[in-house]
């Protein structure tokens, strides 16, 4: 499954509807990520993960500018370069086929993704999640990528 910008999964349709709102935002608490955004590189710096319907779909979120818990509720999408991943859950264990979007925010809002994703979920608490994303993919004759490790602020549901 393929999705171009604001044709986004409902899995990620936070994207559309989200934005910065000038608060500091959640650093990632450890990690190296790097990001592909139609072959130009980014390092995303701030994430977070949050329940987006109760025992049924999470998202992970991560971006060079800040972002934070109450991103997915604001009207505009976040500045920079940025990428969701959406799960169904945020238990330890690997997950494939997972939808990852890349996005970037300068300039002009696009993105694109697919389900080309994996994850791999290595420790999960009330406070924060951990773990490793391989996600890369050509489309329309254009890459996008996300991987590396995370460990990111869990959200209160």
């Amino acid at each position: 499954m393929r999705t171009e910008c604001l044709l986004v999964s409902a899995g990620l349709a936070w994207v559309a509807a989200c934005g910065g709102s000038g608060a500091s935002g959640e650093p990632l608490i450890a990690g190296a990520l790097t990001g592909d955004y139609q072959g130009t590189a980014f390092t995303p710096a701030f994430g977070f993960a949050l329940e987006r319907t109760a025992g049924v779909s999470y998202l992970i979120a991560v971006g060079t500018d800040p972002i934070h818990c109450g991103t997915a509720e604001q009207s505009d999408p976040p500045a920079g370069n940025f990428a969701a991943i959406a799960l169904t859950s945020l238990d330890v264990g690997t997950y494939s086929n997972v939808i990852v979007e890349v996005f970037t925010n300068v300039g002009g809002f696009a993105g694109s993704g697919s389900n080309a994703g994996s994850v791999e979920i290595t420790a999960s608490t009330a406070e924060s999640v951990a773990g490793t994303v391989t996600y890369a993919d050509t489309i329309e004759s254009r890459s996008y990528g996300l991987s590396g490790s995370f460990e990111v602020v869990r959200c209160p549901s």
